[in-house]
């Protein structure tokens, strides 16, 4: 019996593609002052390449592939990459919410209890609030408020004992292979994968990175968590 359901925001919820190009732009800029001229496909193939092995940061994992083995030059681009993504957090520009979350999150949320479980800045809540969905939702924190991010398993421990229920009560719904369904999977949840986003070019490098359901969108959830009754 399923008794909550835990739900990503980046990815099945919000679109965060205008995000991820501004992070490419930065960071290809980032390279040109150091010296480093790189074409636009050329790194965004880089940050594929990543996306595909798990790695937990493609964007630093395509830099490091051009700057290699200068680990000074890596090191200026990382700290000035997480100055530039702070203040992006501050206003989420260009994040939009999906046009089918905004559909299917009221009506998970007349069947099961729903939880946030999603790496973001808490800014993230006025834009759900503003979409009508925050409500939707008994669990309303993001890591940046827990004080923990996915994929520790104490993110997961927190969402659940919040909630009040076992992990083999639970499921996880995510895009990412590494920070939703193998920790989801770790600490005995069900894991179903939405393939949306730069995340549904990942690839599973372990058992555990394999989810037990898939679906294209939100839009197919409802029935997906029904055959698991």
């Amino acid at each position: 019996m399923i008794r909550a359901v835990l739900l990503d925001l980046g990815g099945p919820v919000l679109d965060e593609d205008a995000e991820y190009e501004a992070w490419a732009r930065f960071l290809r800029g980032a390279l040109a002052a150091e010296g480093i001229v790189v074409p636009e496909e050329e790194f965004a193939r880089e940050v594929r390449v990543g996306i595909a092995r798990c790695d937990p940061n493609a964007h630093l994992s395509a830099v490091w592939s051009f700057v290699r083995p200068d680990v000074d030059r890596f090191l200026r681009i990382r700290t000035a990459f997480r100055e530039h993504s702070r203040a992006l957090g501050a206003t989420l520009p260009g994040v939009e919410v999906r046009p089918e979350a905004r559909e299917v999150i009221p009506a998970l949320a007349a069947r099961y209890p729903l939880a946030i479980a999603a790496n973001q800045p808490v800014t993230v809540l006025p834009l759900l609030e503003a979409a009508g969905l925050l409500r939707h939702f008994r669990w309303q924190h993001v890591s940046e408020g827990m004080g923990v991010a996915k994929p520790s398993p104490l993110f997961f421990r927190m969402v659940l004992d919040g909630l009040g229920v076992e992990p083999k009560e639970a499921v996880m719904v995510g895009d990412r292979l590494d920070f939703d369904i193998f920790p989801a999977r770790l600490v005995g949840m069900k894991a179903i994968r939405v393939l949306v986003g730069p995340y549904a070019g990942q690839e599973p490098i372990s058992p555990f990175h394999v989810p037990h359901r898939t679906v294209p969108t939100l839009s197919e959830l409802a029935s997906t968590l029904a055959s698991f009754l």
